[in-house]
């Protein structure tokens, strides 16, 4: 019984090989030469693998109950495009990420319990594992050799080059996280720049670091949840929180955001997300982002749309994403003696799957990394090009800005001479 499910499951593999041990017999999944093994240590794992399969791995995994040696960015990329290649082909796959999809409300109360499960875990844990500038979202890898403090920076001066920001500004992150991009748009382009956060440790490293770079005048963090914001800006960032929203709350989302940003204004989305429209990973909702949605690029479209605003330019960097992901594994892992002291084994095995399934995912393409522009009015000032200079803002200081700005407004001029 136990050779045939496995020569069934091997029929569909579309992922790197992979071997499985169970009960001191081996076989073998994909095609080559395995990098990657999994051993079952309690059978009983087999049968809940067959109903739930990504629930049953992680908390199996977890538990030590069954174990890995090589990559879990392997099994979570063949277990993605596996699962991709079924729901083209079998028509009861289809009906059951269909109802997968079905998500409930997140009212204000859930959704900041939510954000905490994650995120207030202590400043001190991410601090280990993150770049200085504790950025927790996909970076931008200009160069294949550049190092993660690196590739992060450039994500933030990319955020603040495709919003167009000018001194003087007034500038909301949504998400702010621990508050990188509020720093560098502060401290580089000038602006003044308020944070939204549910998280009360974020809240107190962006107000302590605040006073530390003598920021305080420039930069202001609130604790609470997006539906509270009142208020215009200039320009309005989310960067990796729109995952949290909600499938059922995007309506709302967007309208509010259509009412914070001021007439002519530019703003910018950067969330993970995905091709097409389907359910969550129940292991991820669970253990990791409760109440999570990944959306589709339509959903994104359709609901912005509506809400008055024009999508500019979209982005998929999910290239850039298993890079970020690898890195962050890779800091993680130099920690790991560390963190099983501080929180355990099974805390720090459910964080190496988390980190190295994104990987995983996004090397399959199961998920994407998006960055939409959008604008409020077509009067709001975009450039005929896309172009961005990433190096305009690098060491320069909020006194040099207007520099920048002066220089991109003569260069305007001559072209129109």
């Amino acid at each position: 019984m136990l050779a045939a499910i496995v020569r069934r499951l091997d029929r569909y593999w579309e992922g790197p090989a992979l071997r499985l041990v169970i009960g001191g017999e081996s076989y073998c999944l994909g095609r080559g030469q395995p990098r990657t093994e999994i051993t079952v240590r309690k059978r009983r794992v087999l049968g809940r693998l067959l109903v739930s399969p990504s629930l049953a791995f992680g908390e199996s995994y977890m538990r030590g109950d069954l174990d890995v040696r090589g990559s879990l960015a392997d099994v979570v990329e063949g277990y993605a495009r596996t699962e991709q290649a079924l729901r083209r082909h079998v028509r009861v796959a289809r009906w059951l990420a269909r109802l997968r999809t079905l998500q409930g409300w997140i009212r204000t109360a859930r959704a900041v319990r939510n954000a905490r499960h994650h995120y207030d875990i202590g400043n001190d844990f991410f601090v280990r594992w993150l770049d200085p500038s504790l950025s927790y979202s996909c970076a931008y890898f200009r160069n294949d050799g550049d190092t993660l403090a690196e590739a992060q920076r450039q994500k933030l001066e990319l955020v603040c080059q495709k919003s167009r920001l000018r001194p003087g500004q007034s500038l909301l992150d949504i998400g702010c996280g621990w508050g990188g991009l509020l720093f560098h748009a502060a401290e580089n382009h000038g602006v003044l720049a308020t944070g939204i956060t549910p998280a009360r440790e974020q809240a107190r490293h962006i107000e302590t670091e605040a006073d530390r770079r003598g920021l305080r005048d420039r930069v202001r963090v609130i604790c609470g949840d997006w539906r509270e914001l009142s208020g215009r800006y200039d320009r309005i960032v989310s960067v990796g929180m729109f995952e949290h929203v909600g499938q059922r709350q995007y309506a709302e989302f967007f309208r509010r955001w259509q009412r914070l940003l001021a007439p002519g204004g530019i703003s910018l989305l950067h969330t993970i997300g995905r091709m097409d429209r389907q359910g969550m990973d129940p292991w991820f909702t669970r253990y990791i982002f409760p109440g999570s949605w990944l959306p589709a690029l339509f959903e994104v479209v359709q609901h912005a749309a509506r809400a008055g605003l024009m999508v500019a330019d979209v982005e998929n960097l999910w290239q850039h994403y298993v890079k970020t992901a690898h890195a962050w594994d890779a800091s993680f892992r130099a920690e790991r003696a560390d963190f099983v002291a501080r929180h355990g084994e099974p805390f720090v095995r459910m964080w190496e799957l988390y980190l190295q399934a994104m990987e995983g995912g996004f090397r399959a393409g199961a998920l994407q990394l998006w960055q939409v522009v959008l604008l409020e009015g077509k009067e709001a000032p975009w450039p005929l090009d896309r172009e961005v200079r990433l190096e305009a803002a690098f060491g320069a200081g909020a006194q040099d800005c207007l520099g920048v700005v002066l220089e991109d407004l003569l260069d305007v001029g001559r072209r129109e001479a």
